[in-house]
């Protein structure tokens, strides 16, 4: 994941000079530039989706990120709520109702997913404490099993939250029109760069 991860940050700078210089005024332009963005983001959704399949846990931790990075992750991605601080300013106010009723549906659905990870939080801790009680600590089948258990408790819960995200990025382009979307995309990758940056001098200084 570190070589893919690198080569995506490469391809994500050429993205945002790209969308730093098309003309405001050129639909045209902005549409498969957009395109091009959303297939970018896919396709590390993808992989991430990837490594989940093999081991949910090493997912969950996004050890291919900065701890700057990590910093901003709900669930395994960023968190929803940071997604709306892109959208630009200027909106009409049919734009900004519908906003609105979006950053509500997206609250909704996050306190949902919140309560269902402290289940599984509170899955875990019953099922080490029985192990403990029982001497399964030393069986390998039954930690195994009550593993697998939590994996897919882990999984389910990591797969809802990146739908929420992919649909909140959704609906805002739905709303913006499209030199909106490439402010918004522009603010989005450029908040990540930096953050990316701040984080490679973070842990350049601490080692």
């Amino acid at each position: 994941m570190e070589a893919f991860y690198a080569q995506w940050i490469i391809d994500e700078e050429n993205l945002l000079n790209d969308l730093l210089s098309v003309p405001s005024d050129r639909p045209d332009l902005h549409i498969p530039l957009i395109s091009r963005m959303l297939s970018h983001c896919a396709a590390y959704y993808n992989r991430k989706s990837q490594i989940a399949e093999r081991d949910i846990f090493q997912a969950f931790s996004c050890y291919w990120l900065t701890p700057v990075e990590r910093s901003f992750l709900w669930l395994g991605g960023l968190k929803p709520d940071m997604i709306f601080r892109f959208v630009p300013s200027g909106l009409n106010m049919a734009q900004r109702s519908e906003i609105e009723q979006l950053r509500m549906q997206m609250m909704e659905r996050r306190t949902e997913l919140d309560m269902r990870m402290r289940q599984v939080e509170e899955a875990m801790t019953v099922l080490m404490a029985l192990a403990a009680v029982h001497g399964y600590v030393r069986n390998g089948e039954a930690r195994g099993e009550a593993t697998l258990r939590i994996a897919e408790m882990l999984r389910a819960v990591f797969d809802e939250a990146d739908r929420l995200r992919k649909y909140v990025v959704t609906k805002i382009i739905d709303i913006l029109n499209t030199a909106q979307t490439v402010r918004f995309l522009a603010m989005a990758v450029n908040f990540h760069l930096r953050a990316r940056r701040y984080g490679l001098r973070q842990s350049g200084a601490s080692g």
